[in-house]
């Protein structure tokens, strides 16, 4: 357990390392190349549909054969493929295919790391959350001290250069994850006619759960049934080992939903931002993404810590009103020393929305159904980066930076509101559970 731990939170320092270099001036690099910020936005829509069918794809896949590595190597591997060849591209039309693979890579790493965390966090009793706290914190390390160093890069070179040092730190991951050893399986995998056959049964699985996804979802919206949306096929052991009264499924995707949109509306532009209307240089630009994602190292174990002992879900309320703190700010008060403020409470809240949904969609189905609630996590994360990329592209163009960012603090702060009642419903059919457990007798 431990050795795998260190491996999957090395792995993902590394790769989000890769990510750092390129992140904060990724849409600044694709404006380079002749693109518009409606281009900007359509090019995150795509790779956002790419996860939606993917993310789902990759999870009934793992979860089927009852492997995570495979899929993790095979993410690692194009995603340092797409990143040399994105450096070399001489326009940004080159970028369509280019996200696509970068998508389908994405979706086969990251529902896959989940699950093996997931597997891992499994077999502990307690401090979940802050034991996926400290691993999603060094990822935000690794891309917070990479962020600040790009703008240097940049300018000492040019923009494709950091898209190069960022194959080179994929294909580094790619040879840790060789040394990963697979967890105990909760079944023996099935055997299947070559790639065909596996297909053939990941696509029937796929398919067939969504339709009844589909169906529970219209159950629900008529007050029928039990309103989950992924039947509960835990063992019984692991029921016996689970709390009283079950996470609902929904509140986890809607909450994924709202914030991929509002995220996606904001920092696909914000260096754009940050660097066109407010006038910082692209190193400061970097500099500033750097200074919240370093500070997510400890932000996500107090985060996770904080998670253990409020519960998930007012967690992910109060992320959600950090969030609206923050867009208000990027309104208000871009410039210094405020930014720097702003940044802090940033850093905050990408981590109590983060670690509280990871832990949660670790939780709340067993081990033979945890690809597929990463699926479907990252899956519903992906509709809202459609949503988000093509509206946020679309007011900013029209109305403005701030107008869009106006519009994503009202979305945000509704979102705060639903997830608040949501947890106060859980609370309520705990008490209700409690109250009517018999009293042990002494």
């Amino acid at each position: 357990m431990k050795r795998n731990y260190a491996l999957i939170t090395a792995i993902s320092f590394i790769l989000f390392m890769s990510r750092g270099i390129i992140g904060p001036l990724g849409s600044v690099y694709t404006r380079s190349l002749g693109a518009s910020y409606i281009a900007i936005g359509a090019l995150s829509t795509v790779t956002s549909l790419m996860s939606v069918v993917f993310a789902y794809f990759w999870g009934r896949a793992s979860d089927i054969l009852q492997r995570r590595k495979s899929f993790l190597l095979l993410g690692l591997a194009f995603l340092g493929l797409d990143a040399i060849i994105t450096s070399f591209v001489p326009n940004y039309i080159y970028l369509f295919p280019l996200r696509i693979l970068d998508a389908i890579a994405q979706a086969a790493y990251g529902v896959a790391s989940l699950a093996l965390m997931g597997d891992i966090l499994g077999r502990q009793r307690a401090g979940r959350g802050w034991r996926m706290g400290a691993y999603r914190g060094f990822s935000s390390l690794g891309f917070g001290v990479m962020a600040f160093i790009a703008g240097y890069i940049v300018e000492a070179t040019s923009l494709r250069v950091p898209y190069r040092i960022s194959a080179l730190f994929l294909f580094v991951a790619f040879i840790l994850a060789l040394y990963v050893q697979e967890e105990g399986q909760a079944q023996q995998a099935k055997a299947f006619q070559g790639v065909g056959g596996f297909l053939r049964e990941v696509i029937s699985a796929t398919v067939a759960a969504v339709r009844d996804a589909i169906t529970r979802l219209g159950a629900a919206l008529r007050h029928e049934g039990t309103g989950e949306m992924l039947a509960d096929e835990r063992t019984a052991e692991e029921l016996a080992e689970a709390p009283k009264v079950t996470l609902p499924l929904a509140p986890l995707l809607i909450a994924s939903l709202l914030w991929s949109l509002v995220f996606g509306a904001v920092y696909a532009l914000w260096a754009n931002y940050m660097h066109e209307e407010i006038g910082y240089s692209e190193r400061l630009v970097s500099q500033l993404w750097s200074l919240a994602s370093s500070l997510e190292f400890p932000m996500m174990i107090l985060a996770g810590w904080l998670s253990d002992r409020t519960g998930r879900l007012p967690m992910l309320s109060m992320g959600f009103v950090a969030w609206a703190v923050v867009f208000m700010g990027y309104i208000v008060a871009p410039t210094m020393p405020w930014i720097i403020l702003i940044q802090v409470v940033r850093s905050f809240a990408f981590s109590a929305f983060t670690v509280a949904a990871m832990v949660y969609a670790t939780e709340v189905r067993g081990k033979s159904q945890r690809g597929q609630v990463s699926g479907l996590y990252n899956s519903a994360g992906s509709i809202g980066s459609i949503l988000g990329n093509t509206i946020g592209g679309a007011i900013t163009q029209v109305a403005g930076f701030r107008t869009m960012i106006g519009s994503m603090t009202a979305i945000i702060l509704g979102g705060a509101l639903y997830l608040a009642r949501a947890a106060w419903q859980h609370r309520a059919r705990l008490r209700q559970v409690e109250a009517a457990s018999p009293v042990p007798q002494h």
